[in-house]
């Protein structure tokens, strides 16, 4: 069995940095379309909170009326 020489642990290690930082770069994108997609929800639900409220403060005004 050959035995693995300098050009082989530096393709190697080339390889397996390409690969680690290949995918840390996928996971940070993906974790950022993530967060873009969490804080439009986010922002819908506050809106939808407070279209609610409003709707709620006009039929209390009403009943007091």
């Amino acid at each position: 069995m050959e035995t693995m020489n300098g050009w082989d642990v530096a393709v190697l290690a080339i390889t397996g940095y390409v690969a680690v930082t290949s995918l840390a770069r996928l996971m940070l994108r993906r974790r950022d379309e993530l967060l873009v997609e969490f804080r439009a929800q986010m922002k819908q639900e506050k809106r939808k909170k407070a279209e609610l409220e409003r709707k709620k403060a006009q039929e209390d005004r009403r009943r007091a009326a």
